[in-house]
């Protein structure tokens, strides 16, 4: 069903649990129904969102709409039907496509070059979808294989999705509950969390791809992690891979470099756990100021973790307790664009997307936040 929704700015606050700070009101965007998945293309600079409940995808102009120009947050945004509960989106650059993957056990492919916030000549087209396994949640591209990585809650795997032929090329068997994943093209590693284990599985990507399945029928090793990991992020500049506990309320720190799909001697250390919020899901990167954004979904607040301090080499900052930003209604996921210095922040409570100045709000800058 497509849909045009409007974007409406909505001054709306959060109270913050922890940090002393007075509360700054940050701009809402009001999108579809259960706002969830979040993703950034920025070949075309369009933020697309995952509505649950209205099964679309909203567009957001990032060129004009962003923490340094609003002019274009007031105009309509264009959404698309994606398919029953969409919630785990990413973009692959190498051919300008989205992917998106439904609840109801298939992934839609959307046409990135003519249905982004510029040009939506063809979002009101029916995607195509490729079926996947049961409850499939979220989905990473790894572009340099032409792969995407689908984690599929209900039926503890993960399908191999080749970009070229949309077919899946093999299923991995992962831990209990398969929920998020993240791609590290340098080492060809894919890392997926299983929320009913407190787990990360590391899949070799050289040897379980679109093209080489080989490798796809081995047990990937996994590394233990805090409660109930609802949210994974990379950082390559130092190669250091975040995990958020939702039920724990922190993140997990593990050393990329000692725990991948080649070298794992790092995977059975127990990693270095930093605090957040209550409810610690969603978390991003900006690897120009060296912040992490998680999404804390019980308290309606940011963490903004320094990571130039809390890394897999350094954890003098780990200690600290993070300065949060006040956001919308049960915030999901977090998506950062480095150009604009602007992170949005996924709502599914008040049906919004907060937007964030990271020029004011970041690892070492509070002001704003």
């Amino acid at each position: 069903m497509f849909r045009v929704l409007a974007v409406a700015f909505l001054l709306v606050f959060a109270s913050t649990a922890g940090a002393a700070q007075v509360p700054t009101f940050h701009p809402q965007l009001a999108v579809g129904g259960f706002p969830t998945g979040i993703t950034l293309n920025p070949l075309t600079d369009t933020i697309y969102v995952g509505n649950g409940t209205t099964e679309t995808l909203s567009l957001i102009d990032g060129k004009t709409c962003n923490a340094g120009d609003a002019s274009g947050c007031g105009q309509h945004v264009t959404a698309v039907t994606a398919g029953d509960d969409p919630i785990g989106i990413d973009v692959d650059q190498s051919t300008n496509t989205v992917y998106a993957a439904n609840f109801s056990g298939t992934v839609a492919v959307v046409n990135g070059r003519r249905c982004d916030a510029a040009d939506t000549s063809r979002c009101k087209v029916e995607p195509a979808t490729v079926r996947v396994g049961l409850g499939p949640q979220f989905l990473a591209v790894d572009a340099k294989t032409h792969t995407v990585y689908v984690a599929n809650s209900e039926s503890n795997t993960v399908s191999v999705i080749d970009t070229r032929t949309r077919r899946v090329r093999a299923t991995v068997s992962v831990g209990p509950a398969p929920f998020t994943v993240a791609v590290n093209e340098v080492t060809s590693s894919v890392y997926v969390t299983d929320l009913g284990a407190h787990t990360v599985s590391v899949i070799d990507g050289s040897r379980c791809n679109a093209v080489v399945t080989s490798g796809c029928r081995r047990a990937p090793i996994s590394v233990n992690v805090g409660e109930t990991p609802g949210g994974i992020a990379l950082d390559a500049k130092t190669n250091t891979i975040y995990v958020t506990g939702e039920s724990s309320s922190d993140v997990s720190v593990i050393d990329g470099t000692t725990c991948n799909a080649h070298v794992t001697s790092g995977c059975r250390k127990t990693p270095f756990h930093v605090l957040a919020g209550a409810g610690a899901r969603g978390i991003a990167v900006n690897t120009a100021t060296d912040t992490i954004y998680v999404a804390n979904t019980e308290v309606n607040t940011v963490s903004v973790i320094d990571g130039s301090t809390c890394n897999a080499s350094v954890q003098t900052g780990c200690g600290q307790e993070a300065p949060v930003a006040a956001v919308g209604v049960s915030p999901r996921r977090v998506a950062v664009n480095e150009l604009t210095d602007t992170v949005y922040v996924t709502n599914a409570g008040s049906n919004s997307v907060t937007m964030l100045n990271g020029r004011t709000c970041n690892g070492l800058v509070h002001t704003g936040c």
